[in-house]
């Protein structure tokens, strides 16, 4: 019986093998060649179907999908651990997920505070799961800039400033380059792309802030700290170290949004509105629901400008 295997040269191989017969001597040797045949139909077949698979990888959280999906395009698959309105301080991972992440190639870790139990846990589960931190080479704020920090090693809300974003995207783009080499050359191309798009975000930016008066604001939670940082403005927390402030700290926070005339309070839905609401009711600001870890970046990004600049105006 002759088998067709859609690659041309094998299939003449076969036809020759299978309508030549030969002395019995010479059987085994065709027999031979016919196994080793077949073996490389199945080699060819299924690394071809491996390569064309993408690349299954995990991120910490929704911008980062964003970002690695921009340089990986149809290359990669994404799946985020930490969904919107959902906490990274406090987030714990359900065993669907655990299940899922031990099929995944790549991790895009970001610094944020579930990382710092669960990263060795999910290597554990997954020992040849590589870890790409994307917050390397990053300088974290824990100066008097940006007081009242809630968090203990530094803001890790570096996605926030435009420039941090670009040195992320090369970081992606070599890491998916080394799992899918052929691709290399697309990744590059994504990855040029998104920079020019990150370089007129990042003017439009500097444009809307510069047609308002002040260069304050005023959040909650600080997560806005290395935005402020690019473009020259002061983020002032209610939040301290993680904690709701006392009266004479909350005394001060109203005193203080009084002087500087602050006029725009940024929230998140992860975090409690009442006191937020209650300085702004003292000090005549509007709160704003602003997430940091909202995944449609560039409109983020805007509307938080916007919001800043409307506010100063």
């Amino acid at each position: 019986m002759l088998y067709t295997t859609g690659f041309p040269f094998f299939d003449r191989l076969n036809h020759q093998i299978t309508i030549n017969p030969k002395p019995p001597g010479q059987m085994i040797h065709f027999f031979k060649m016919r196994v080793v045949f077949v073996a490389l139909i199945q080699v060819l077949y299924f690394s071809g179907k491996s390569w064309a698979e993408p690349i299954p990888a995990f991120v910490s959280i929704a911008p980062q999908k964003y970002f690695v999906e921009r340089i990986g395009g149809k290359e990669v698959e994404v799946e985020v651990m930490v969904k919107p309105g959902e906490s990274p301080a406090t987030f714990n991972p359900n065993p669907k997920k655990m299940s899922r992440l031990a099929n995944s190639q790549l991790y895009f870790s970001m610094g944020v505070p579930f990382e710092k139990i669960w990263m060795s846990r999910i290597k554990a589960i997954q020992p040849d799961l590589k870890i790409i931190p994307l917050n390397r080479n990053m300088a974290e704020y824990k100066d008097s800039h940006f007081e009242s920090q809630s968090h203990e090693e530094g803001d890790p809300h570096i996605w926030t400033s435009p420039s941090h974003v670009k040195i992320m995207a090369t970081e992606i783009e070599v890491a998916l380059s080394k799992e899918k080499p052929d691709k290399a050359e697309f990744f590059k191309i994504n990855n040029i792309a998104l920079a020019r798009e990150l370089d007129i975000l990042d003017q439009e930016i500097r444009d809307i802030i510069a047609s308002g008066k002040g260069r304050s604001f005023m959040v909650f939670h600080p997560a806005w700290s290395y935005f402020a940082d690019a473009y020259g403005l002061e983020q002032i927390s209610i939040e301290h170290q993680g904690k709701e402030p006392g009266p004479r700290a909350l005394k001060e926070i109203i005193n203080r949004g009084k002087k500087l005339h602050i006029k725009v309070i940024f929230v998140q839905k992860q975090f409690g509105l009442s006191v937020a609401q209650k300085v702004a009711k003292m000090i005549g600001a509007t709160v704003r629901e602003m997430d940091p870890l909202a995944e449609n970046y560039f409109e983020n990004m805007r509307q938080t400008a916007k919001a800043i600049s409307g506010a100063n105006r």
